[in-house]
């Protein structure tokens, strides 16, 4: 069965610029968020929303050959508050580029060396109850295979309780946050061999309905 219901949209942009070895690489984070409400099978008193807190900018240096082989990590990229009223939820992930599992290219320095794939970009989603169903960094997928951290593509799913992993049950981060609020932290690991340029990718984060 096909899930229905307000859905909501939150999608991070990150760019590479410089893969140069001996330069100076930035990864810029801008947010742009975009909700879709008002779904005709969905009733009033049921909806889904995220209050949203993330950081405005964040700058990587790769500029040792141990950041290339063990990347960068930053914690806290953003905070996903979820508010869920009168119905059960999905939270899931993925990537969202003109050529599905590359990044976007904005312009390359040299003729050598590949795109780079998007799964060099990996998140971690955390909370007090350990509810994500994905633990620990796992690397992001295309938009079209996302990463499911609460619920699944089948319809309806089990309710399941806070604080037991995969918590879907009504309810918001004020009352519940150990079950109804994540943490997301973002870690990169280039390695060798990209070519030097400048690229983009897209982050969504869905949460939709369980219907």
């Amino acid at each position: 069965m096909t899930k229905r219901g307000c859905i909501t949209f939150f999608s991070l942009y990150y760019k590479i610029t410089s893969l140069m070895p001996g330069l100076k690489k930035h990864i810029k984070l801008i947010m742009v968020v975009a909700c879709l409400l008002g779904n005709s099978f969905t009733p009033k008193a049921q909806s889904v929303n995220f209050a949203i807190k993330t950081s405005p900018a964040i700058n990587l240096d790769f500029n040792t050959v141990q950041k290339y082989v063990s990347g960068i990590t930053v914690m806290n990229v953003c905070e996903l508050n979820i508010e869920a009223v009168g119905t059960q939820w999905d939270l899931y992930v993925g990537a969202t580029t003109t050529v599905p599992g590359q990044w976007d290219v904005n312009s390359v320095y040299s003729a050598t060396g590949s795109v780079p794939p998007i799964n060099i970009l990996e998140l971690q989603f955390r909370n007090a109850s350990g509810t994500s169903q994905v633990p620990g960094f796992f690397p992001i997928q295309d938009i079209l295979a996302p990463t499911y951290i609460i619920g699944s593509p089948v319809a309806p799913d089990p309710t399941i309780n806070c604080p037991a992993v995969g918590t879907n049950q009504a309810g918001n981060y004020l009352a519940s946050p150990s079950c109804h609020k994540f943490n997301v932290d973002m870690r990169v690991v280039p390695g060798f061999g990209l070519q030097s340029g400048s690229y983009s990718l897209r982050i969504d984060y869905i949460l939709v309905q369980d219907l």
